[in-house]
């Protein structure tokens, strides 16, 4: 059988047919066919040129039926083109990542590495190349359909890292770890009471040592562009009674008495260490500059007041525990209500009160007063508290319960079981942070409307000036107004930005406070929150409790 004579040829970029027309048929499938055949399957086809093609065929095929032309005359006509890939590169808003998008080759000449790479350098692309992203890239495109678009990002700039201030590290065993972490008895059994080995440390010994500030490390854009880090800050010691810096180390803070470590915001402080079996009418109230431990009880009535930690390895019946550092409680605290008639305020026979955090295993109708945190291992029944935050039960498995009482608090509660069956009232006021900076905003609001109430009698002065007969004493008198006038106004804008720094950071404050429950939360349970306010009226089961859109919302825990 007779069949179409087709040749193909390359005109630079062209793909060039030419066709010896006779009587029979051609369709365009057999053209794209024979196209393929001869090696151009993945050049780009101009579909109106075949269209035109098959019409230039029919027309010489008419003239060769009426024998104006003989059969076997040639037509040509441009049918597809060869075309390199092409590459799109973007460099992101920061400047911190630069994208490359290659649309696969039709036939033509694929990216490649290299190429990529030198465009990009010409594109202003000069560090953070990804060798092995830009290798899949330019793969993925060589093997993908023509016309394909591949996209990858091929160069990730260096964010700039600020130094590190000079900081703090302890160096004696169980300064800042110990009051977290109770001795594990076995995988199963964890003593509670039992923190461990009290640290101590003899004159001399290391208690501190200051790590230097960090240069930082400087940002750099995939243009080239360097953002300098600041470094860090270096800080002064600011030893504490009982340490000192070291004469031959000046990052060394040493011992100078032997005694209780005790870490403080720029160094170390070292108590000396009063101990006692106990704490009752036959050793009197125990007041110490320095740590006291109290191997027994301290019993009803009584008061321990220290300059430094203290540690109560049984129970707190006493009036008063006071202490500079952290106190430690191995048993429970128990107190009861006092009635007063003076006051609406809640007394409690039993207070205890910390400069750093306070730990004990169960509390009931007691007044803790942490600077710090307070954790209760396993209950808290009625007490008032305030603190940074409340944890009820073990860290790493909140089982514990929180039962009535009034908590003010930094950043919240986190507890196995929130309230009681019986919807004792339970408040929790996560306010503690935020009220002064209300009150702070309150003061500037008075400042700027007693400004205002003066630049409007400044304003009623100087148009009462003006009703005057024109004179140089007048104007003279005008102009100082005025400028009294813009001085207080300036003053009312200062003022009026510091109210809004302030907005801003009560709000970011109320956005990091939050009530966790792991297991139950009852009704009976009031939280405040800046000016929100929530109120549980039913039992819930593990609950989240945070600023959601500016309101308090109560979600459950999944």
């Amino acid at each position: 059988m007779n069949s179409i004579r087709m040749q193909f040829s390359r005109n630079d970029d062209a793909i060039l047919v030419e066709i010896a027309v006779s009587l029979l048929p051609l369709s365009g499938a057999q053209v794209l066919e024979a196209l393929n055949a001869a090696g151009y399957s993945r050049c780009f086809v101009l579909t109106e040129q075949i269209n035109q093609l098959m019409a230039d065929y029919q027309a010489v095929q008419s003239d060769i039926k009426l024998q104006k032309r003989p059969d076997g005359s040639r037509i040509q006509r441009k049918i597809a083109l060869r075309k390199n890939a092409e590459l799109k590169l973007e460099i992101s808003a920061d400047a911190m990542t630069a994208t490359a998008s290659v649309t696969a080759a039709w036939g033509g000449n694929p990216v490649s590495a290299n190429d990529l790479v030198k465009a990009a350098q010409d594109y202003g692309i000069h560090f953070g190349f990804q060798k092995e992203q830009i290798v899949q890239l330019v793969t993925a495109a060589s093997r993908a359909e023509p016309g394909t678009v591949t996209s990858q990002v091929i160069a990730i700039g260096r964010l700039m890292e600020p130094g590190l201030n000079a900081r703090f590290e302890p160096l004696v065993e169980g300064m800042a770890a110990r009051s977290n972490k109770p001795v594990v008895l076995s995988q199963s059994r964890v003593d509670l009471r039992d923190f461990g080995v009290i640290p101590a440390v003899v004159a001399g010994q290391p208690v501190v040592r200051r790590l230097p500030p960090t240069k930082g490390v400087d940002g750099i854009n995939v243009r080239g562009e360097i953002t300098l880090a600041p470094p860090g800050q270096p800080l002064e010691w600011k030893p504490g009674e009982g340490a000192e810096v070291s004469p031959s180390d000046p990052d060394l803070l040493l011992a100078c008495r032997d005694g209780m470590p005790r870490v403080l915001e720029a160094g170390a402080a070292v108590d000396e260490v009063y101990s006692v079996k106990k704490v009752d009418l036959s050793t009197g109230h125990i007041q110490f500059k320095g740590a006291v431990i109290v191997n027994g009880d301290v019993t009803e009535s009584m008061k321990v007041i220290a300059g430094g930690n203290v540690f109560i390895k049984g129970t707190m019946e006493g009036a008063l525990i006071e202490a500079g550092g952290d106190v430690s409680i191995g048993g429970s605290v128990i107190g009861h209500q006092l009635s007063s008639e003076d006051s609406d305020e809640e007394l409690f026979s039993t207070v205890v009160k910390a400069k750093g955090d306070i730990r004990c295993t169960l509390a009931q109708y007691a007044e803790i007063n942490a600077e710090g945190d307070f954790h209760a291992s396993k209950q808290i029944n009625h007490c008032k508290v305030s603190a940074r935050m409340v944890v009820a039960g073990p860290e790493d498995k909140l089982t514990g319960k929180v039962v009535g009482g009034s908590f003010y608090l930094d950043l919240g509660i986190k507890a196995g079981v929130l309230g009681s069956p019986s919807e004792s009232s339970l408040k929790l006021d996560l306010n503690r942070r935020i009220d002064p900076v209300v009150e702070k905003q309150q003061a500037l609001r008075q400042n700027v409307a007693a400004i205002k109430l003066e630049m409007e009698q400044i304003k009623q002065g100087i148009d009462e000036l003006k009703k005057l007969e024109k004179s140089d004493a007048t104007n003279e008198h005008i102009n100082a107004f005025i400028e009294e006038f813009e001085a207080q106004k300036a003053v009312a804008v200062a003022l009026i930005e510091d109210i809004k720094r302030l907005e801003q950071q009560k709000l970011t404050l109320m956005g990091e406070a939050a009530i966790l429950v792991k297991q139950q939360l009852y009704a009976g349970v009031e939280v405040l929150l800046g000016t929100e306010r929530l109120s549980t009226k039913r039992e819930h089961g593990p609950s989240l409790i945070k600023i959601v859109d500016a309101a308090l919302k109560l979600d459950p825990l999944l």
